[in-house]
């Protein structure tokens, strides 16, 4: 296989992982069927698995893989400081009681979805 082609798919991967990130945080939100859950996070492990294998071959896909893991790391930092405080505001503002709005894994899918924002921002600005 040549360097274009392995590029290529790894840049399809890449564009694959962010659709389904994007489907099974929707998914996950708004309580769809739990097949349609099933395939995109089958969807996104089989893009994960080919982004892991391939992360670091050259310099541009190295600076791709770390522009969405420093994304990735200041989405979390950022959901384990502010969830909380973001919570009691609204549940002060709506005065109800302070119940989990979040849905479950929702942290780690911010985190998911952060990492391909971040690796298509610096790959679409690096294209301009």
């Amino acid at each position: 296989m040549t360097p274009d082609k392995k590029t290529k798919m790894y840049l399809t991967a890449a564009a694959m992982g962010g659709v389904a990130s994007v489907l099974l945080l929707c998914a996950t939100i708004f309580a769809w069927r739990d097949f349609l859950q099933g395939a995109f996070v089958g969807m996104l492990l089989v893009s994960l698995l080919l982004l892991l294998v391939r992360s670091l071959r050259d310099e541009y896909i190295e600076g791709l893989w770390r522009a969405g893991t420093s994304a990735a790391f200041i989405a979390l930092v950022l959901c384990f400081v502010f969830a909380p405080f973001f919570e009691g505001l609204y549940a002060g503002l709506a005065d109800v009681a302070r119940q989990q709005h979040r849905p479950d894994g929702f942290v780690p899918m911010v985190a998911i979805l952060c990492f391909f924002v971040g690796f298509h921002w610096k790959w679409l600005r690096g294209a301009l």
